[in-house]
C-alpha cells in the first residue's frame, strides 16, 4: 500500500495544533510528522496503523506519533462520525521544556482510555475552533493538556529515553536521540559523524538501524524533514524562496528547488500558491518505534 504524506489540519506556526470533526475520513494511508488524537464519536470503522488492522467502535481513543502510517475506511459502507487532533510538540514548549521533553521520552499506547468529561471537552473545544471563537486557542490546549496528564497519571505508555539494559533499548534510545537531534538542527550543516558523536554505535551498525526503524537513510530522513518545515514557511510567511532555503538547512537555492522538486513533484513557488492542496509522497514506509 501506498504511503502519502498528509498535510491537512495541521494548524499554523504560531499555534500548531488542528482540531476538527468530520463524518469521513482519508481512506489513502497516510502519515505526518505531528501527533494524532483520534477519536470515533459514534460508529465503527476499520482501522489500519502501520503493518495491523483493526476495527475502531465509537468511543475509542487512537493516539499516533509522528511518522505513524494509517488509514480508516468504512465498515459496510456505514456511517461514522470522529474527532481529531494533530499537533506538533512545540506547541508544549521550547526544546527541554519538561511538558514536552515528557511526551518525547515516552511511548504512548495506540489505544487509550479516556474519561467521559475529557471527551466532552474535546467535543466542546471542536466546536470553539470551528466557529473561531475568541480564546478558542486557550480551550483547545487545555484539553490537549488534559490528555497528556490523564495518560501520564493511569500509565498508558512506556518510557523509551532510559530503557538501556536491553540491546532494544539501545536502539531505541539511539533512534530516538537521533531524531531530536535533526529535529533540533536541521537548519544547520548535519552530519553522519556528527550523528555517530551522539551514539554509541559504529558507522555501519547506525545505518542498518535507521534505516531498519525510520524506513529510509539518514540523508534522506534530513532533506524531507527539512522540506515538510520548508512547507509551512511557503504557506504561513510571506519569505522568499531563497530566503526559505537557506533558513531550512539548504545551502543553495538551486538545490532547495531541485529536492523540493523531488520530494513534492512541483516548484516550491508552484507549492506557495497552491500548498494546501499538494500531499508529499513518503519515500518509504517509515517504520514505528516501539
Amino acid at each position: 500500500m501506498a504511503y502519502k504524506q498528509d498535510d491537512f489540519f495541521r494548524g499554523s506556526k504560531e499555534f500548531p495544533i488542528g482540531l476538527f470533526s468530520q463524518n469521513s475520513y482519508r481512506e489513502q494511508a497516510h502519515h505526518h510528522i505531528e501527533y494524532e488524537i483520534f477519536y470515533i464519536d459514534s460508529g465503527s470503522v476499520e482501522f489500519g496503523m502501520e503493518e495491523s488492522i483493526t476495527t475502531a467502535h465509537s468511543g475509542d481513543v487512537i493516539f499516533m506519533h509522528p511518522g505513524t502510517n494509517h488509514y480508516i475506511k468504512k465498515i459496510n459502507n456505514t456511517d461514522y462520525h470522529y474527532y481529531a487532533m494533530v499537533f506538533d510538540s512545540s506547541v508544549l514548549g521550547n526544546q527541554g521544556d519538561t511538558v514536552r521533553s515528557t511526551l518525547e521520552s515516552i511511548r504512548v499506547s495506540s489505544f487509550i482510555k479516556l474519561p467521559e468529561p475529557i471527551l466532552e471537552k474535546l467535543r466542546l473545544a471542536s466546536e470553539k475552533e470551528k466557529l473561531q471563537t475568541f480564546g478558542h486557542e486557550l480551550l483547545v490546549k487545555s484539553v490537549l493538556f488534559d490528555i497528556i496528564a490523564h495518560v501520564l497519571d493511569t500509565h498508558q505508555y512506556v518510557e523509551i529515553r532510559d530503557n538501556l539494559r536491553t540491546e532494544r533499548g539501545h536502539s531505541v534510545n539511539a533512534i530516538d536521540v537521533t531524531l531530536s537531534y535533526i529535529h533540533e538542527h536541521y537548519r544547520e550543516n548535519i552530519s553522519l559523524d556528527d550523528v555517530l558523536k551522539i551514539t554509541s554505535y559504529s558507522k555501519s551498525h547506525f545505518i542498518r538501524l535507521f534505516k531498519k526503524n525510520v524506513g529510509m537513510n539518514l540523508t534522506d530522513y534530513i532533506n524531507k524533514y527539512r522540506i515538510e518545515k520548508s512547507c509551512l514557511d511557503l504557506i504561513y510567511t510571506s519569505k522568499n524562496v531563497t530566503e526559505i532555503a537557506t533558513e531550512n538547512g539548504f545551502n543553495t537555492v538551486q538545490y532547495f528547488s531541485k529536492t523540493f522538486k523531488s520530494y513534492m513533484k512541483c516548484t516550491p513557488k508552484q507549492y506557495q500558491r497552491n500548498g494546501k492542496n499538494i500531499i508529499i509522497p513518503s519515500t518509504s514506509t517509515a517504520a514505528e518505534i516501539n
